[in-house]
């Protein structure tokens, strides 16, 4: 195989986060590298953007509804056989539930037929069923997780099977040494434009405005870090369903004017880069936290729920602080804690950063995925050989 021709698929349209900032990342390493690369999602969506802005080719015209509908499925399995046949695409690397089901048939109606490798970014169960179990041991040819705790999800469900020996783990990362490089990026102006002193504490969340990223929990860790740290201000970057409801009870709580909802921003190296504190909230559905990594690659520590694979980057003592799930309190003792004393909030800081170097960088992520293609490959090959088939 002189090079792989790989087609990533995502349906995620608005917003940004750690699954299309991995996708992002993994495709602009494979191309850097010589491979050809062509990311599919729907038509307005942030990871097409900025694929394009990146040179990155891509199909932006994906249309996979989350509710089944057999007729708009038929069309998009068609659109994607086309696709896969049009550029000669040898691995289809999915991503998503919807995306998975359509690109893996597709890939099965191409001959030769390409190898379909499925990332799993979350820890939602995939229930074990007959139509789960043909897609994940029969159509699936390789089965990539994130963390550690995705493969747990998957022993308990049992819906791989023995495949589940063969799940390999490529840890989501950061560009730890350029764009969230803290000697590299400057906050000079930021606080004047949010019109927050110079002096005062700041403590940031970046998360999809939804239920599931425990947002509720940031707003009342706010208001009991404000009784002890009353000069505070509380940032709050992305968007999503809940932006009003969120506002709205920022308000009730007595705190709306500490706290600043700032929508989808470009510069968050900037934000992070003026904060002491990074706040992780979620309450389910958080495989490893790539917003946590950005945060300790710019050298601020984060205080954060217990959940999925988080213990991964988050070592509770060393780059900041674990709480149960829920634990407004323990949210607060430990912000109020690092905000109150410089020196720990440094040594954490330098820490996580030096862990963020040495365990999460981009060429680890993208070799990786390099890696897992060709091991998959070859393992293919072989069996083909053995079956006394025509290698292809």
């Amino acid at each position: 195989m002189e090079g792989f021709r790989v087609l990533h698929t995502n349906m995620h349209k608005g917003g940004w986060g750690g699954q299309p900032n991995r996708i992002l990342t993994v495709a602009r390493g494979l191309q850097k590298r010589g491979h050809f690369v062509i990311i599919a999602a729907p038509k307005g969506a942030t990871l097409i953007k900025r694929a394009q802005e990146e040179g990155i080719p891509v199909f932006d015209d994906l249309r996979l509804p989350k509710k089944f509908n057999p007729v708009t499925y038929v069309k998009e399995v068609a659109r994607l056989r086309r696709l896969i046949r049009e550029h000669k695409i040898n691995v289809v690397h999915t991503h998503g539930s919807q995306d998975t089901w359509a690109a893996a048939v597709a890939a099965w109606l191409v001959r030769p037929r390409p190898l379909v490798v499925r990332t799993r970014h979350n820890i939602f169960p995939v229930r074990n069923h007959l139509f789960n179990r043909f897609l994940y041991r029969q159509l699936i040819d390789g089965v990539m997780v994130v963390s550690e705790a995705v493969t747990e999800v998957f022993r308990q469900t049992g819906v791989l099977g023995d495949k589940v020996e063969e799940v390999v783990t490529v840890h989501s990362v950061v560009d730890a040494r350029e764009r969230f490089n803290p000697e590299k990026v400057s906050d000079e102006g930021l606080r004047e434009e949010l019109s927050i002193p110079l002096q005062a504490p700041v403590v940031v969340k970046v998360a999809r405005l939804a239920r599931e990223k425990g947002h509720v929990y940031f707003l009342e860790a706010a208001k009991g870090v404000l009784e002890s740290v009353p000069d505070a201000y509380f940032l709050v970057l992305g968007e999503g369903p809940l932006r009003r409801f969120l506002e709205g009870y920022a308000k009730k709580l007595g705190i709306r004017g500490r706290v600043k909802f700032l929508g989808l921003r470009r510069d968050v190296p900037r934000v992070l880069r003026t904060s002491q504190v990074f706040l992780f909230t979620p309450i389910a559905g958080e495989s490893l936290g790539t917003a946590a990594l950005e945060a300790l690659a710019m050298e601020v520590p984060v205080v954060a729920f217990n959940v999925g694979g988080i213990k991964a980057s988050v070592r509770h003592g060393e780059t900041g602080f674990l709480v149960e799930p829920e634990d407004v309190e323990g949210l607060v003792r430990h912000t109020v804690e690092l905000l109150k004393n410089e020196d720990l909030r440094c040594r954490m800081g330098h820490t996580g950063r030096q862990w963020m170097l040495e365990a999460f960088s981009e060429d680890s992520l993208v070799e990786g995925n390099l890696e897992f293609y060709l091991r998959i490959a070859d393992r293919e090959i072989k069996r083909k050989v053995t079956k006394g088939g025509k290698c292809l």
